[in-house]
């Protein structure tokens, strides 16, 4: 299964609001606190299986949080083993065709296997698609995996204070190292007065990524199906009532000030993006 090669936007960076343009200081440096030392890669029991999403056949990456924090994000790159030959590189040979691509361009191909769920302790979670050099291209089977080997991970986790924290593992140098920022807060939201028209979203990590006087964007993570029903039921009853569009994962609708909100459900990542635009009096 291919998807159009379009750049992943939601990565660590980006759920704890280090991309945003809130405003808001964000970042809460805590020196008594060591992300490195918090989880360690043991505690991360992941595995990478063939498996079915909505009928397509995928490579997932998948694991069981062993530690002791809720974990929001896990990324996981794969690079390919020093002793691939050119026969076991002909599992691109149908990407490379489609693309174009040299000889170079794929023996430089990774893999990005990525687990968006929340996980709390104790807690597996599954059925997210591995991808070609972190793009929207599926790896399309276990054998593009299979000449591959773990190199780098970054973890993002709820840590001392319900702040969020990021670590990375190094499987080359076997070695722990934390961002430099320290903790974040993953409950963003907005004082302005267009955010008022909009009931506050409850989830385990919430990032503002746009407040403007006309434009307010957030991103909502570990969000379950249920929730975004409720979500769009409650924001139907702060007036968006003109709805232009609707379906499980998808509403768009205006009230009668003549705002406009779209909300958008991704069952993949658990993840709600959310956003409110002030029309254009020209329009």
């Amino acid at each position: 299964m291919k998807k159009a090669v379009t750049a992943l936007c939601l990565s660590i960076s980006m759920l704890f609001g280090l991309t945003g343009c809130s405003g808001n200081d964000v970042s809460v440096f805590d020196s008594t606190f060591s992300a490195k030392d918090a989880i360690k890669i043991e505690e991360i029991d992941w595995n990478v299986t063939e498996s079915i999403l909505d009928g397509d056949r995928i490579v997932s990456f998948n694991y069981t949080n062993n530690s002791k924090y809720t974990i929001l994000d896990v990324e996981m790159k794969f690079r390919q083993k020093a002793d691939v030959t050119p026969e076991q590189l002909s599992v691109f040979d149908e990407l490379k065709e489609d693309r174009d691509w040299t000889d170079e361009e794929v023996a430089d191909i990774y893999i990005l296997g990525y687990n968006r769920k929340c996980a709390d302790p104790g807690e597996t979670v599954s059925n997210s698609p591995c991808c070609i050099n972190g793009t929207y291209t599926y790896v399309e089977n276990i054998a593009q995996y299979e000449i591959m080997e773990p190199d780098m991970v970054s973890v993002a986790f709820v840590g001392r204070n319900g702040k969020g924290y990021t670590m990375y593992y190094d499987f080359s140098s076997q070695t722990y190292s934390e961002a430099t920022q320290g903790g974040h807060d993953l409950h963003e939201w907005s004082d302005k007065a267009l955010c008022k028209n909009l009931p506050k979203i409850e989830a385990p990590a919430v990032s503002v990524t746009s407040d403007e006087d006309n434009c307010f964007i957030c991103f909502a993570y570990g969000v379950s199906a249920d929730y975004f029903s409720e979500y769009v039921r409650a924001v139907k009853d702060k007036g968006f009532s003109n709805i232009e569009f609707e379906n499980s994962t998808h509403m768009d609708a205006t009230n009668a000030d003549g705002l406009l909100v779209s909300i958008r459900y991704d069952a993949v990542d658990e993840e709600m993006r959310c956003r409110v635009d002030k029309k254009d009096p020209g329009t």
